[in-house]
């Protein structure tokens, strides 16, 4: 369950916040003064911090960024602001560098909702060491890399980070000859749809738009609600068939009626199109930091030979300040200088920097200590270099380190586009399968997938990450996968199943696990095959396994199953009214399902007024 800290010096603030919440299924802690917030965060760690007035406190907007600085390297809380109506700075300075978003009071209780859970979910993939892009136009992507700011959907992303996403779209384009199309898909939500319908819909499409990706096409989510493709080895002449493919397919789904999708395109070209800007990394850049002026000046003198862009600082205090707002390629930093010395401002830079994305640094010494190199290659020196300088050994090191840095981050994107590829085709692959198992029972049609929307959306209501909800809706999929080995005439059979068919349908759960258990990158797909058929109070099978004891993304994906099993069509029955559907699933609370997992499927039936989850 996530634990969110909200800081305001209003109580009428905090308890909104804290009832908005708490209906999202997280934990809130509400806090009234500053120093209490601060006391609070020396030994706690929150997943976000929701900060209203009392930023005042901590000596305004800039004030957060010391505060993410003081945090454990790596380990960062983030920070959206809550923004009262007459803020004493305007909208467009309202977003510090420190905070990754804003909402404004009043507050909305389905715009909170939105920005906490995709600001969680932002942090999530950033701790797994994944690029996100966080964008709202195709218009920025095109643009010099200048502060982008989004105050429509509360994301905010600074010159640097924005440049990073960019390179990396650049590298994936240049394994295809620098030219894709770019295709950003935005879904017009219904007015009236809920948050819960609009998060279905959204993971809907979304999913609709990976069965249909190639190996070689990239997908980025922004923060509102808009998909963004890059389609490398399309024909110009096939773009138009690719979009309306998609939406057309989509207008035969359940929501197609209700929502209307926009497409823009453009051509995206690495060699000086209009979706390549050019950026400062075109020369290497090198920040040279030492209190003597000789130094400095010899430095730039045998780096700019080189055909590299020097810039010289003369203290640790101006790099850490400088670097907050440019990213050099590397830093060369003097051991010895007043006030704050080599080591000290190596610490304090590590704290500034995104993890995963430092700028390396080379120490400069006179001195012949062994020590001294052993403490700052324990700080993250990349390198020491002996003053006074020889030409050569400065050029060469210096080109060396920064030519090792980029092929490392080169190397981790490649790794990071292979990887979505393979996830990609994964959930193909499983659809499939899916879809094969769904076509054995001529009464069942589109079960499986159902089901795993009904267990990913109870999962994401009970706090599961978004990487456990997609895992959930993979279990979901193959949840019945060991019907495979169930003969059809069985599985089809109109009339009452005699005691041995039966006890042969009873075998799927244990079959399931048995195709599903050699797969050893997925260990869990195996879980939803073999219990989804226990029941709370021990009665079920294969296991007769009770209460706790049966795995809890089991127990979802039960009540997801009986569910859908209700409310469709049978040979002998029709989809039974939603009354009735209630009543059954209040009746089976602590006896076939958990109650806590019961209960939040009896919330969804709350929000469904027209009754449209269901078989159509």
């Amino acid at each position: 369950m996530y634990w969110i800290v909200a800081a305001d010096s209003e109580a009428s603030t905090l308890q909104t916040v804290g009832e908005i919440l708490c209906k999202q299924q997280m934990r809130v802690t509400g806090f009234k003064s500053a120093q209490t917030l601060l006391d609070t965060l020396k030994d706690n760690r929150p997943d976000l911090i929701l900060l209203g007035n009392i930023v005042w406190e901590l000596g305004g907007f800039e004030a957060i960024d010391r505060l993410k600085r003081s945090m454990q390297p790596g380990n960062e809380i983030p920070v959206l602001l809550m923004a009262d109506p007459n803020s004493r700075e305007p909208d467009g300075s309202a977003l510090p560098r420190g905070a990754l978003g804003v909402v404004g009071k009043p507050i909305d209780a389905a715009v909170l909702a939105s920005r906490v859970r995709e600001l969680l979910a932002l942090q999530e993939q950033r701790s797994q060491g994944n690029t996100v892009l966080v964008t709202s136009s195709l218009e920025e992507i095109a643009s010099s890399l200048e502060e982008c700011n989004d105050a429509s959907n509360g994301l905010w992303m600074g010159r640097d980070a924005f440049g990073n996403v960019y390179r990396h779209i650049l590298r994936y384009l240049d394994r295809y000859h620098g030219i894709a199309f770019q295709v950003l898909f935005t879904v017009e939500m219904p007015k009236d749809a809920s948050e819960s319908v609009r998060t279905e819909i959204m993971t809907q499409f979304r999913r609709q738009l990976q069965r249909n990706l190639r190996g070689s096409d990239m997908m980025l989510e922004s923060g509102s609600n808009q998909l963004f493709l890059l389609l490398p080895e399309v024909q110009e002449s096939d773009i138009g068939h690719v979009i309306f493919s998609v939406i057309d397919e989509w207008k035969r789904t359940k929501y197609g009626a209700c929502t209307d999708i926009s497409s823009e395109v453009r051509r995206a070209k690495l060699d000086g199109g209009e979706a390549a800007p050019k950026t400062r990394n075109d020369v290497d850049w090198v920040v040279v930091v030492d209190d003597d002026v000789s130094n400095l000046k010899m430095a730039g003198t045998i780096l700019s030979r080189h055909h590299m862009r020097v810039t010289a600082l003369r203290s640790g205090r101006a790099l850490l300040e400088y670097v907050r707002e440019n990213r050099p390629d590397l830093i060369l930093l003097d051991v010895r200088m007043p006030e704050m010395d080599g080591f000290e401002t190596m610490r304090r830079l590590k704290l500034q920097m995104v993890p995963g994305q430092e700028i390396p640094v080379i120490f400069l010494t006179a001195d012949e200590n062994a020590e001294s190199e052993t403490k700052g290659l324990e700080l993250g020196a990349m390198d020491f270099i002996k003053k006074p300088f020889v030409p050569e050994v400065l050029s060469l090191r210096v080109k060396h380190i920064i030519e090792l840095v980029r092929l490392q981050r080169n190397l981790a994107d490649e790794v990071e586009i292979k990887t979505q590829e393979n996830e990609n085709l994964s959930l193909r692959v499983v659809q499939t399968l899916a879809e094969a198992i769904d076509a054995k029972d001529t009464y069942t049609n589109g079960h499986s997938g159902r089901v795993a929307n009904y267990a990913q959306e109870i999962a994401c209501r009970f706090g599961y990450s978004r990487r456990q909800q997609d895992e959930i809706y993979m279990m979901g999929l193959l949840h019945d996968v060991g019907k495979i080995g169930i003969p059809d005439a069985v599985i089809n059979k109109p009339s009452r199943l005699t005691d041995e068919e039966y006890a042969l349908i009873k075998t799927h759960p244990v079959m399931g696990e048995r195709i599903l258990k050699n797969i050893r990158e997925r260990p869990k797909l195996a879980v939803g095959a073999r219990w989804h058929h226990e029941r709370y109070d021990g009665t079920g099978y294969p296991d007769g396994l009770r209460g706790e004891a049966i795995p809890e993304e089991a127990r979802i994906i039960a009540v997801a199953d009986a569910y859908d099993a209700m409310t469709s069509r049978r040979s002998y029955r029709d989809i039974l009214p939603q009354e009735t559907v209630r009543a059954e699933l209040e009746r089976g609370k602590g006896m076939q399902f958990d109650p806590r997992f019961a209960d939040i499927m009896l919330r969804m039936m709350d929000e469904d007024g027209e009754y449209k989850m269901r078989e159509q």
